[in-house]
């Protein structure tokens, strides 16, 4: 495809995509309006092992047929760590900021254009929603964080991968958070991690502990792993308490 444009992608990344692509172009090239690798593929939290790629089709108007076309070919490509697309249209994106702002501020943040128009680019996000979000998740993951280590039932193998699942989930809320402070926003988790304990005050040593675990060179003891629970827990509360007391300035 003569606009498809991956030039700027990891080579593996390349490899991956390109054939996927090129797959879905030529039947809804024209009703296509951009396509984004988004997540973690274009950062160096990368990992070609045992990463998966994001990538965000975004359509002109609904298009339907195009989830019966990719649905398929999507075992083929699941064997290559490619997560099914996001597909929306630019209308759902504008009409949905207010309820997603803390995904749509990650897509417009990490993303690599590869295909079409950067309708990312002039989303806006108002910090009066975004706010209400990041306090509703960090509140509803304190339950989750409960339940799940309680569902647990003292495995530590089944609470190692609950606590390593989770960061996912937590570096776009800190990210996010940084927004509100109007600083800038990292890529990477550990610069995410390290401009939040600067901007909150806050310890964030447990979750940089979480990044070490995932990447297998920290295999914590049961105890280490209570002692992580309790900290990731007590951590979320205090940022939870924080963001609840932000005041958006008008």
């Amino acid at each position: 495809m003569s606009n498809l444009n991956l030039s700027n992608l990891n080579a593996q990344i390349k490899d991956r995509m390109e054939p996927f692509f090129n797959e879905i172009l030529p039947s809804y090239e024209s009703q296509i309006n951009s396509i984004y690798i988004i997540g973690s593929a274009v950062t160096s939290d990368f990992d070609v092992k045992t990463s998966d790629v994001d990538s965000l089709i975004v359509l002109k108007e609904k298009t339907l047929d195009i989830f019966d076309f990719i649905a398929p070919i999507g075992k083929k490509y699941g064997k290559r760590r490619i997560r099914a697309p996001i597909i929306i249209t630019n209308d759902y994106i504008h009409s949905s900021l207010e309820v997603f702002p803390i995904q749509f501020l990650n897509m417009q943040t990490i993303n690599e254009l590869v295909y079409g128009d950067d309708v990312l680019n002039s989303i806006k996000i108002e910090k009066s929603d975004l706010r209400l979000v990041c306090e509703r998740e960090l509140k509803g993951w304190i339950q989750n964080l409960g339940q799940a280590y309680i569902k647990s039932l003292g495995n530590d193998r089944i609470i190692k991968e609950l606590f390593v699942s989770f960061l996912s989930a937590y570096i776009p809320i800190f990210r996010a958070i940084l927004f509100l402070y109007d600083r800038e926003l990292p890529k990477d988790r550990n610069a995410v991690l390290d401009m939040c304990e600067g901007v909150l005050n806050v310890k964030m040593s447990v979750f940089r502990e979480l990044v070490t675990i995932k990447l297998g060179k920290y295999k914590p003891t049961h105890e280490d792993l209570k002692n992580d629970f309790q900290r990731m827990y007590n951590t979320i509360d205090d940022i939870a308490k924080i963001i609840d007391q932000y005041q958006v300035q008008p």
